[in-house]
């Protein structure tokens, strides 16, 4: 049955086949996975069903998820490319709905929102679209994903690129992944709360780890106190003008997951113009122990913080030295004041 408690249908090779896997399951080797293959034109509620228990329940080889409609997905970019092509038209409205999630999570949605953004004209949607989407592409696993639709997203992502240059970098990283090349340029590492002092001393000793790439670049600055300083610079970002831009300021989004579990801290620093590049500065106290550092994310704007918590910007702003902390208030003076920059903003100087 399915969720709407009709019967699903299944051709009696479908049933022989099942039972067969039945008997072996959760275990699914190379012969059973073999399997999987006989019941590809069978109806996809029923293939739907059995890879969602199968996923939850076991450890699947990837090549079992074949059966799953990826052209819905295929079709989906096309349509998305083609509205992102230099006269704008978008194809045909494909509805992926949730078919591909027993292979994938986080891919689809973010596709049907920038194709959405595209299709109404609403540039803050389809970009909500976009950085869902290039987020996605940066962690998800994309083995199950076949050959045909990684490559159909590389040249999506591609036009990302070229449509405004604050998406180079993370476009480039959701590139190589696709593609199965080296990811030399994310701007990932790990920082630990304590620091040795230099040998022989008792001074404070600070390690420095540039990040990035040409244009997007990172300078972290741990010390033995327990905190490190994050400067991001994006190198050569003309203005630009396209369905993806008209942004108000721009925030680039960090990342700090402890290792032990704990909350992970998201951040945003406040990019200000310096001489055809943007740059800000924050400096924050690190979780105990060992944490994940990540800034791959392109940078956003106050309409993508519509929906913030007050709380977390204004940690971030807190940790913002003076010059990045004044491009917070210089953003917050051209929004409505119930938008959540301006809450944090008055919270802010209340404090100072």
């Amino acid at each position: 049955m399915d969720d709407f408690g009709r019967p699903i249908t299944a051709s009696r090779r479908a049933v022989e086949v099942i039972d067969r896997i039945e008997q072996q399951w959760p275990v699914i080797d190379g012969g059973t996975a073999d399997m999987f293959g006989e019941l590809g034109r069978e109806s996809l509620p029923l293939r739907y069903w059995l890879l969602e228990r199968l996923d939850a329940e076991a450890d699947p080889p990837d090549e079992v998820f074949a059966i799953l409609p990826w052209d819905l997905l295929d079709r989906a970019v096309e349509a998305v490319a083609a509205g992102l092509e230099p006269d704008r038209t978008v194809g045909e409205l494909v509805e992926i709905q949730h078919w591909l999630t027993p292979a994938v999570r986080g891919l689809t949605g973010p596709l049907e929102q920038l194709d959405h953004g595209l299709r109404t004209g609403d540039r803050l949607i389809a970009r909500f679209g976009a950085n869902a989407l290039l987020a996605g592409l940066h962690d998800l696993p994309l083995s199950r994903v076949p050959a045909r639709s990684r490559a159909g997203l590389g040249r999506l992502v591609l036009l990302l690129e070229g449509l405004d240059p604050l998406y180079r970098h993370a476009c480039r990283v959701a590139a190589a992944r696709l593609a199965g090349w080296p990811e030399g340029a994310r701007i990932r590492t790990e920082l630990h709360s304590n620091l040795e002092a230099a040998a022989g001393t008792n001074h404070v000793r600070e390690h420095t780890e540039n990040l990035g790439d040409d244009i997007q670049r990172i300078q972290l600055v741990e010390t033995q106190a327990g905190w490190v300083r994050v400067t991001a610079q994006l190198v050569g970002v003309p203005a630009a003008d396209g369905p993806l831009a008209e942004r108000v300021g721009s925030f680039l989004p960090i990342r700090i997951t402890p290792r032990d579990g704990g909350p992970i801290r998201r951040l945003w620093i406040a990019l200000s113009d310096d001489d055809n590049h943007l740059e800000g500065t924050i400096t924050v106290a690190l979780p105990q122990g060992h944490s994940a550092f990540e800034a791959d994310a392109a940078p956003v704007g106050a309409q993508d913080l519509n929906d913030a918590d007050p709380a977390e910007l204004l940690a971030s702003l807190h940790a913002s030295t003076a010059q990045t902390a004044l491009a917070w208030l210089d953003v917050a003076e051209r929004l409505a004041e119930n938008h959540p920059i301006c809450v944090t903003a008055r919270t802010f100087e209340e404090s100072s």
